[in-house]
């Protein structure tokens, strides 16, 4: 069998070591073996040197796997494990028969965080979790584990960070016997930092923790939350978002834009949303008039009026999207959007569903894999399935 480049390189430097030895111990040099042990001097430094290039070079090139990202292409929001727990297989077997490919749980942090002793997981509800994995195993459908509700200290606090990392390797720890074609390790979810720098930092000391004791997982890395107060999209903070030299990583954000109409009637995040409804979609500033006397909330209404002004249909989700497809090329990355919807008990029934149809296609067209939030009607809901591009149940 022929050996590696890596393989070459070190048999070479071995018995480039030997011969040197053995001339080094020579009792008298000759000046030919005084020249031979020069020349073989330096030629042992250049082949170090290539040595290292030739591993760094192997290292660079291993890239995320072609069959992890088909998985992560077409996936669902699940929520936080602590409210669904165990999903029966059956279940799963369902989401794969749509032709979902994935799952994204949310696990919180306090309930396997011990603030006292982070480098031992609390096991509240560590068995409801690898049971979780087990099902998703056994049914090839791919989970991501996503933590969330990460403390401010974290962006402030070096004894936060290096608790964080601590935990982070025993948390690695754990899944790292779990099948790394299925199970997916995210850093955050919506970090939340007060800057992108702020976040850059911490995440890549997460990433190395995670990497250190999971070796073959792919890691999704999280992009900070949206740069601005008033909605938790990520487009303006994702190109901001550092690459690492691990290559083994996803690069995700989230998109929620435009937030008038994904989130009209909300009760949480901007408080102009509970001010407004019936919020049509595609938007233009003539389907919108008729609404604006209606709304009460001043802010709200310049939101709505602008929202129309925005005209959204399909070619503006081709223009806000085209900057991030063009980040992941430059920089030869892979990118998915983990998050994205509208609330299908508020928004209009057909806006929404055209709305579906559209961010998904723009989303498929630039290969940006993709998972669904407030989804939990739209299983079993054909049409919300066909716009989603997936394949209707017979028994709906």
């Amino acid at each position: 069998m022929v050996p590696s480049m890596e393989a070459a390189c070190v048999l070479y430097l071995d018995q480039t070591v030997i011969e040197l030895m053995e001339n080094f111990t020579m009792r008298t040099f000759s000046r030919s073996n005084f020249v031979r042990f020069g020349l073989l001097s330096l030629f042992s430094v250049l082949a170090a040197s290539l040595c290292n290039r030739v591993k760094a070079g192997s290292m660079s090139e291993t890239k995320v796997k072609a069959s992890r990202l088909k998985t992560l292409s077409k996936g669902i929001n699940m929520g936080p494990l602590q409210k669904h727990g165990l999903v029966a297989e059956a279940t799963l077997q369902e989401y794969k028969n749509l032709g979902l490919t994935y799952t994204r749980i949310f696990i919180k942090l306090s309930e396997f965080f011990d603030d006292n002793n982070p480098s031992v997981l609390k096991t509240d509800s560590l068995d409801v979790l690898d049971e979780l994995i087990k099902t998703h195993v056994k049914t090839g459908v791919g989970i991501t584990v996503s933590p969330t509700d990460s403390p401010p200290e974290l962006y402030s606090n070096p004894d936060t960070v290096a608790k964080f990392v601590a935990f982070f390797k025993a948390f690695a720890t754990h899944l790292s016997s779990t099948n790394p074609e299925i199970v997916f390790l995210e850093v955050m979810n919506e970090p939340n930092a007060p800057t992108v720098q702020d976040w850059n930092k911490v995440q890549h000391q997460l990433i190395s923790a995670i990497r250190s004791q999971a070796p073959n997982h792919t890691i999704i890395a999280s992009s900070n939350v949206s740069l601005s107060a008033n909605d938790w999209n990520e487009l303006g903070a994702f190109p901001m978002t550092q690459v690492v030299a691990d290559k083994n990583v996803v690069y995700n954000f989230h998109c929620y834009e435009p937030i008038v109409f994904t989130h009209q009637g909300a009760t949480w995040g901007w408080n102009g949303s509970k001010f407004i409804k019936d919020i049509p979609y595609p938007s233009t500033p003539e389907v919108v008039a008729p609404l604006l006397d209606t709304i009460q909330d001043a802010e709200a209404k310049v939101a709505v009026e602008k929202y129309g002004k925005e005209r959204w249909n399909r070619n503006k989700y081709v223009s806000i999207l085209s900057p991030i497809a063009n980040w992941a090329k430059i920089n030869k990355v892979p990118v998915i959007c983990n998050e994205f919807g509208a609330i299908f008990w508020t928004a209009p029934r057909n806006s929404r569903l055209r709305y579906l149809k559209d961010i998904r296609e723009v989303f498929d067209s630039y290969g940006i894999g993709w998972a669904e939030y407030f989804v939990d009607s739209d299983v079993h809901d054909n049409e919300a399935i066909r716009a989603l591009g997936l394949k209707p149940s017979i028994h709906v």
